[in-house]
């Protein structure tokens, strides 16, 4: 994964070695994952293809550990070209629920 807002997400909290290792030929920089550390959420814009946009969120394990991410996406012209703008905190909200059904299923 070297384009779109999921593969921004999944390694923006890596240890900074594996970090590096997955930016190599990445459509993104070190600088984007430190803006999405900081936010919590990523967006593309025709980073994967032409005329689609997309924003997405991590899905945390019990443990803290991103393992997944939830994600929307759509063409430019429906999500617009500030798609986490509109749609961040609908997937913020989800990612945040089912790391939360993770953390419940675990204690369970």
């Amino acid at each position: 994964m070297r384009a779109g807002s999921a593969a921004q997400v999944l390694p923006a909290r890596e240890d900074p070695e594996r970090m590096h290792r997955g930016l190599l030929n990445a459509a993104f920089s070190a600088t984007a994952l430190s803006g999405i550390r900081r936010r919590g959420w990523a967006q593309s814009i025709g980073e994967r293809e032409q005329g689609v946009a997309s924003v997405s969120a991590p899905v945390r394990s019990p443990g803290g550990k991103i393992i997944a991410a939830v994600s929307v996406s759509g063409p430019l012209e429906r999500l617009s070209r500030q798609p986490g703008r509109m749609h961040a905190p609908a997937v913020l909200a989800a990612a945040d629920r089912l790391s939360e059904s993770l953390r419940r299923a675990a204690a369970d």
